[in-house]
């Protein structure tokens, strides 16, 4: 799918500096070293809440502590822009439960530069360990409950997923990305294997996974993101997915962009707040990404196409 010049541009523009900065990286292909990153870097700094006030980075493993890494991580920055070692530490000394919250954390600390660090290769070890049989997990303290090999959660599902993309991206592999991938093509992305017009997570109209939601929280992740995620795993062309594809595509404006259906509460929002029903740059960002990274070459196709299920490819 291409990307309009006009949309481009509305991408670009200067009110929304995580944005500009991602766009200008993913979508445009400018180097970290070019003068339009390094200001708009510069720009997220002074700007980001999260970046200005630090105060939240000697917080002890929670929510909050979560959703800053987060918001800096979306917006394009890294160790280098700003000392979060003591934040990292926090998030990463934590009792490791399997959950949505220490994959959100591991997701933000490797968009923020933190892949060679000792305690998050020795987590991918217990994720591969504790990965179940249909390819996605649950957490430890649900586990230890249960007498019988449970189903995994779908929660802890997608943002294990966002997790093991971003590893993708940094050139990290993962023993169990192609299980968890088969994980969501089984269920077409979102639908329950035995009831196929099902939503997996049924929840309101504006929070659940068929949705343009942004940003991510614990429980919920949006349509592009999800997308996004896939195809950067190489699982972008299977046919399974074509109905969220589809589904996506309709939800573009005129103009390409995508209408945002909902967002977290304004007294837990970690990135600028954007309007429902309005175009969201975000939203639009992530599913132009989706597509691009959709387009994944004939061997990853294959290889996929072996481990997961030849029919499920074109």
């Amino acid at each position: 799918m291409e990307i309009s010049n006009d949309t481009m541009a509305w991408l670009l523009e200067e009110d929304n500096p995580g944005v500009r900065l991602r766009t200008l990286r993913a979508l445009c292909g400018y180097s970290e070293t070019s003068k339009e990153v390094q200001k708009a870097r510069k720009r997220v700094v002074d700007s980001l809440e999260a970046a200005r006030d630090l105060k939240w980075t000697s917080l002890k493993f929670c929510q909050k502590l979560i959703y800053n890494l987060t918001a800096l991580a979306e917006s394009g920055l890294t160790y280098r822009d700003i000392n979060l070692d003591q934040a990292a530490d926090h998030a990463l000394s934590s009792v490791f439960d399997c959950c949505c919250g220490d994959f959100m954390a591991m997701r933000a600390l490797i968009m923020l530069g933190y892949k060679n660090d000792s305690q998050i290769k020795q987590r991918l070890a217990q994720m591969k360990e504790a990965q179940l049989p249909d390819g996605g997990w649950l957490c430890f303290h649900r586990i230890k409950k249960m007498k019988r090999i449970p189903k995994s959660c779908m929660r802890a599902a997608m943002h294990g997923l966002l997790f093991i993309s971003e590893l993708q991206k940094k050139g990290i592999s993962y023993e169990g990305a192609d299980q968890l991938a088969g994980y969501f093509l089984k269920r077409r992305l979102f639908f329950r294997t035995d009831d196929p017009k099902q939503l997996v997570l049924s929840r309101r109209p504006g929070r659940r996974m068929t949705d343009i939601f942004f940003p991510s929280e614990l429980f919920y992740v949006g349509l592009p993101l999800l997308l996004e995620s896939l195809s950067a795993l190489g699982a972008g062309q299977a046919k399974a997915l074509d109905y969220a594809w589809s589904l996506l595509d309709e939800k573009r404006d005129d103009s390409g962009r995508m209408i945002l259906e909902g967002t977290m509460p304004l007294n837990r929002a970690y990135l600028p707040k954007e309007k429902v029903g309005k175009p969201s740059k975000w939203a639009t960002f992530y599913a132009y990404a989706a597509w691009k990274n959709g387009a994944v070459d004939r061997r990853n196709k294959l290889r996929l196409a072996l481990k997961i299920g030849i029919a499920n490819f074109r």
